[in-house]
């Protein structure tokens, strides 16, 4: 399965969308401050299964805080990530992936892209696709094994 992983649009979905356009995912994940751009993903890729969460910047938002999913054989934890404090540290995030049993987990609000492994779970952050100095996202695969792999694309 290939996802592809967006955060922090702001608005600036244009991008957003050709990346998805070109790339046929089997399924987007949005990661908050962009509730508006979620919209405009259901609206122009019905086909392709969605998982969306709320940011700090998505006020009056309908969309969860969370959401917890199995991919496969694996298990995702995704948030935007600023009720887990990630500006300063990852420990409370990882904590709570862990609590939850998760393979995965993926937050955005940094802005600052990052994909590693800690304590045997994958952290990923695609950083920011909208108005950033250099937006990017992340596509995730993940095998019939469960096995996973990530990486940041530039838009």
């Amino acid at each position: 399965m290939k996802l592809l992983v967006f955060s922090d649009s702001h608005g600036n979905s244009s991008g957003m969308l050709r990346a998805i356009g070109s790339s046929e995912p089997d399924m987007i994940v949005h990661l908050g401050d962009g509730g508006r751009d979620v919209s405009k993903i259901e609206t122009q890729f019905p086909q392709i299964p969605l998982r969306a969460v709320r940011g700090n910047c998505d006020i009056g938002s309908i969309l969860p805080d969370t959401d917890f999913f199995p991919v496969g054989k694996a298990k995702i934890f995704i948030t935007h990530g600023h009720i887990y404090g990630v500006k300063w540290s990852f420990e409370s995030l990882i904590d709570e992936a862990c609590a939850r049993g998760a393979d995965l987990v993926m937050f955005g609000h940094t802005h600052v892209a990052n994909c590693s492994t800690s304590g045997g779970i994958y952290v990923l952050n695609p950083g920011a696709c909208g108005f950033a100095p250099s937006p990017s996202y992340a596509e995730v695969i993940i095998d019939d094994k469960g096995e996973i792999s990530c990486r940041i694309l530039r838009l």
